[in-house]
């Protein structure tokens, strides 16, 4: 919605994946899975966008220029069970630095500390599924997350949770 389906284009182009921005109603969830399906059987990869009602190709220019305004990408960061991604750390602008709780309190530098049980990267990165992780469902759970995957009731290990459990009851 904000940054629109332009921002995608370079996943069809490089990487030759279909791609559909579709929306939450399982109406459009089901036109979204077979738009991609069309797209395969035709061997295309491009960037539809099914949920035009909502999200514009260009986005929503007001909203990028507030984030602009506020936030700028400074360096390095490091993301758990990603790893330091080059470039994504994101920070204040000058304008708005004398509301950085962090400049302000100070706080020791924490370094991110996965469990080497936990596969939240591989989750992530599509490797491998919330239940094949070690943790998911026992150490890992909605009442005790372990990760921000299961913190999140959007988060793929917390979806995964629910509806499957919501499976095994019926």
């Amino acid at each position: 919605m904000v940054i629109g389906t332009d921002a995608y284009s370079f996943i069809a182009t490089d990487f030759h994946r279909p791609l559909v921005v579709a929306g939450f109603e399982p109406l459009d969830l089901l036109q979204g899975v077979v738009m991609l399906v069309e797209q395969k059987i035709a061997s295309h990869s491009q960037v539809e966008n099914q949920y035009r009602r909502v999200v514009p190709d260009a986005g929503n220019l007001l909203a990028q220029q507030a984030i602009a305004e506020v936030f700028c990408v400074n360096g390095d960061s490091e993301w758990r069970g990603l790893g330091v991604i080059e470039s994504s750390g994101v920070h204040l602008t000058p304008d708005y630095q004398r509301f950085d709780a962090e400049a302000h309190f100070r706080p020791a530098p924490q370094q991110v500390c996965d469990d080497p049980r936990a596969r939240c990267g591989e989750v992530l990165t599509g490797k491998c599924k919330p239940h094949q992780c070690p943790l998911f469902g026992t150490t890992c759970n909605p009442q005790t997350a372990f990760g921000a995957l299961m913190v999140s009731s959007e988060g793929a290990c917390a979806a995964w949770y629910q509806y499957r459990q919501q499976e095994c009851e019926a």
